[in-house]
C-alpha cells in the first residue's frame, strides 16, 4: 500500500490527541495506580508505560490490528467481528471495554464525517451482522486500511496514540511537566517499536495480553473516592 499525501496527511490527522472521541476522559487504570501511590515519579511512569506496551498493547492491540488488515485482504467479514469480540472481551475491567466501545461508537460517528472513503456505514453493518461492538483499535484499522497505509506504519501510529494517551493522563494526574512528558513519549516510542518488532518474529497470530495486576487495580478505578477519568 502506497498512501496519497492526502491520504498520509488524513492519517496524520487520525492520531492526533485533539480528535473527539473521548480518548481525554480515560485514563484505563492508570489513575488507580496514582492514587494507590505505585506510580508516582516520572521513572516509574515509565515503567508502568513499558509494562502496559509489553503486556497489553503490543500483544493484544498491535496483533489485533495486524490480524485486521489480514482479514480485510482475504475479504473475511465474519473474522473482522470476531477479532473485534475477542478484543471486548480479553478486555477484563468493565470501564476499559465501555471505554474501547464509547472511543470506537465515536470514532465511527465522526469517521463518516471525515473519512467517507473508509466506508464505515459497511463497517457497522458487517458488526451487526456477526456480533461485534465496534471497538476502537477495529474502527481505527478499518479506517487505516482504507487509507492505504501499511500494517506496520498503522501498528506504529496506534503505539503513538496509546503511549501519547498514557503521558498525557500522566501530566494530569501527577507532578511532571508538558517537556518532561514529551521525553518521555520519545522514548517509549523506540521501546514500543522494539517490542513490536520483536513480537513479529515469533508469526503470532493471535491477540493475547497478560496484565493481571493492571487488570485489576483497573476494575477498582470505580470504587475510588474520588475520580478525574472515566477509567
Amino acid at each position: 500500500m502506497i498512501p496519497s499525501p492526502t491520504s498520509l496527511l488524513s492519517y496524520v490527522q487520525l492520531l492526533d490527541s485533539a480528535l473527539p472521541i473521548g480518548g481525554f476522559s480515560h485514563s484505563f487504570g492508570l489513575e488507580t495506580f496514582v492514587q494507590r501511590h505505585h506510580v508516582t515519579t516520572l521513572q516509574q511512569l515509565e515503567q508502568y508505560i513499558a509494562g502496559q506496551i509489553h503486556s497489553s498493547i503490543v500483544p493484544m492491540d498491535a496483533i489485533t490490528i495486524s490480524c485486521i488488515y489480514t482479514a480485510l485482504q482475504e475479504n473475511d467479514d465474519k473474522q473482522i467481528a470476531q477479532l473485534d469480540s475477542i478484543f471486548h472481551t480479553q478486555r477484563s475491567p468493565r470501564e476499559t471495554r465501555h471505554g474501547m466501545h464509547k472511543m470506537g461508537k465515536r470514532l465511527i460517528k465522526l469517521g463518516k464525517s471525515l473519512y467517507p472513503e473508509a466506508k464505515l456505514d459497511k463497517l457497522e453493518h458487517i458488526l451487526a451482522q456477526h456480533g461485534g461492538y465496534g471497538t476502537f483499535p477495529i474502527v481505527f484499522t478499518w479506517i487505516t486500511w482504507h487509507l492505504d497505509i501499511d500494517v506496520n506504519t498503522a501498528v506504529h501510529g496506534y503505539l503513538y496514540t496509546s503511549i501519547q494517551t498514557m503521558v498525557n493522563s500522566g501530566i494530569r494526574l501527577m507532578s511532571m511537566g508538558q517537556t518532561d512528558g514529551q521525553l518521555l513519549i520519545r522514548r517509549m516510542q523506540q521501546y514500543a517499536v522494539e517490542e513490536w518488532s520483536e513480537l513479529c518474529k515469533h508469526n503470532i497470530s493471535k491477540p493475547f495480553s497478560f496484565s493481571a495486576v493492571h487488570d485489576i487495580l483497573a476494575m477498582e478505578h470505580e470504587t475510588l473516592y474520588s475520580r478525574l477519568f472515566m477509567s
